[in-house]
């Protein structure tokens, strides 16, 4: 059986790659490897709260000098800036700058016509299931 599921992982993830390569917004997202996407879109859908370096660590389950080096090349390219935050002067939050507001939504809009895909059929409990194994999936995979 676990064969069989790293297989089906392994096969989703094939085709979810597949779909975003032959999007139309492909050539756009050219120089945007998909890391810098993934945290374009974090960003994007946490607008409304202030996301530190910290953060991204965590969400992505990647280390410090990799956060560091990643929005170092982001900040080069354009794609993200550090403001400062009133309440601690060694504090910088990440923001998207206009360049990558316009990528996100394009990007938003491709990511969801890939779940519309990949969840056709389910039911709201069905896809509540799966996000529930796959959130403990992830979890067992931390350790």
């Amino acid at each position: 059986m676990q064969r069989e599921i790293l297989r089906d992982l392994r096969a989703i993830g094939c085709g979810i790659k597949k779909h975003f390569d032959n999007s139309q917004i492909k050539k756009e997202f050219e120089r945007v490897s998909g890391t810098h996407g993934w945290v374009i879109l974090y960003l994007a859908e946490n607008r409304d709260k202030d996301i530190y370096q910290r953060d991204l660590e965590k969400q992505f389950g990647i280390s410090r000098s990799t956060t560091s080096k990643m929005i170092a090349q982001m900040e080069q390219q354009g794609l993200v800036g550090r403001e400062k935050v009133a309440s601690d002067d060694r504090l910088k939050k990440l923001v998207l700058t206009e360049k990558s507001r316009e990528l996100a939504q394009k990007a938003g809009e491709d990511r969801m016509m890939a779940v519309r895909k990949l969840t056709k059929g389910f039911t709201e409990k069905e896809l509540e299931n799966l996000s529930d194994y796959l959130s403990r999936m992830r979890d067992n995979m931390k350790n």
